[in-house]
């Protein structure tokens, strides 16, 4: 039998960061989903490089489809707009997700609350790059 030798007294429990401020954000992984109604959806994880006790946050971002409304539509292509602009992402083509690993941007933060999560980063609105 064998015993792990790690010392976790410093250990900091991860949390959400004070709402209604700006932070520069990174993408630590993206991935290319489908909801319970068979909609495809973009879903970003980020991490805040200058707090190393924040907790991960992810953002839901819907894709387009033809069935969508013209109102439905236009909000889904802005919230994408948004995300690509800010994070430099070309998306004139084909987006290659893991390449999008690692940009930064910046974004004015929300906190919500969940019973299962507690106290969760949203993101408000990006900002941009700097």
């Amino acid at each position: 039998m064998s015993f792990l030798d790690v010392d976790t007294s410093g250990a900091v429990e991860p949390k959400a960061v004070s709402g209604d401020e700006e932070y520069e954000i990174r993408i630590v992984g993206i991935e290319q989903r489908t909801n319970k109604n068979g909609g495809a959806f973009l879903f970003p994880r980020f991490d805040i490089p200058s707090e190393p006790t924040a907790k991960e946050f992810t953002k839901y971002l819907g894709l387009p489809t033809d069935e969508m409304e013209e109102k439905q539509r236009n909000n889904t292509l802005w919230g994408l707009k948004s995300f690509f602009d800010a994070f430099e992402i070309d998306s004139s083509g084909q987006i290659d997700l893991e390449e999008c690993i690692g940009l930064t941007a910046w974004a004015i933060l929300g906190v919500s609350e969940s019973e299962e999560y507690g106290e969760q980063n949203f993101v408000k609105r990006f900002v941009g790059s700097k």
